[in-house]
């Protein structure tokens, strides 16, 4: 199990990982606290250290192969900035009560770990839709896969409407909603894609029945 970095890494390549990582880190705080304007963002601070929480897991734990084959640049800034602006500074939503907040993050905070155990146990959990070949491409059945076919992008999409809630804003779930379209089309073109090109994903497919929400879809 790889814990931190791998062995053979370079310094400059050590160095260079950490400072992408801080920068990345830094673009997320910014997105939270400059459209907000203000330091009490009590929600913006507990959103920010569950975004440190899974990004740092991946960082340390996740294999560099599977970090490199996973991780771009990316999606999902779209809906804390909204938010921030909504929740933390003009208030165009009001105030939930405290309790659906916490809730929210609650949630958040169980899917960024489903999230965390799909990319754990699929060392082929890819940004990208492909077969790979390069790296032995195999069906993985176990963990949350035993359940659902998609495990990570039900926690991604359920995480992107409980942001919404937990920073308080309801207009921020207008970008989640298109960002759970895209993976609702994404997880129908992949799994297309899995059952022609990947062999025994189509028994695999006839077995777990469900791609994201078990007794739906």
């Amino acid at each position: 199990m790889k814990i931190g970095f791998d062995e053979d890494t370079t310094i400059a390549v050590k160095i260079r990982t950490v400072v992408r990582a801080v920068l990345f880190l830094g673009i997320m705080f910014a997105v939270l606290f400059i459209p907000a304007a203000r330091w009490d963002y009590w929600y913006g601070w507990t959103y920010f250290l569950l975004f440190v929480y899974v990004y740092l897991f991946n960082w340390i734990f996740i294999p560099s192969a599977l970090s490199r084959e996973r991780f771009k640049p990316g999606l999902g800034t779209k809906k804390p900035l909204v938010a921030a602006l909504d929740g933390g500074r003009f208030h165009w939503t009001g105030e939930f009560p405290l309790w659906i907040k916490v809730l929210a993050f609650a949630v958040i905070f169980s899917g960024y770990s489903l999230e965390i155990l799909s990319v754990w146990t699929n060392r082929f959990f890819s940004s990208t839709v492909r077969i790979q070949e390069d790296r032995g491409h195999f069906v993985i059945d176990k963990g949350p896969y035993a359940f659902i076919r998609h495990p990570g992008y039900a926690a991604s999409i359920t995480v992107s409407f409980c942001i919404a809630i937990g920073l308080n804003s309801l207009w921020a779930l207008i970008p989640a909603g298109l960002y759970a379209l895209m993976f609702i089309i994404r997880t129908f073109l992949e799994d297309n894609t899995l059952q022609k090109e990947l062999p025994g994903y189509d028994e695999y497919a006839a077995r777990i029945k469900y791609r994201l929400l078990p007794g739906i879809w």
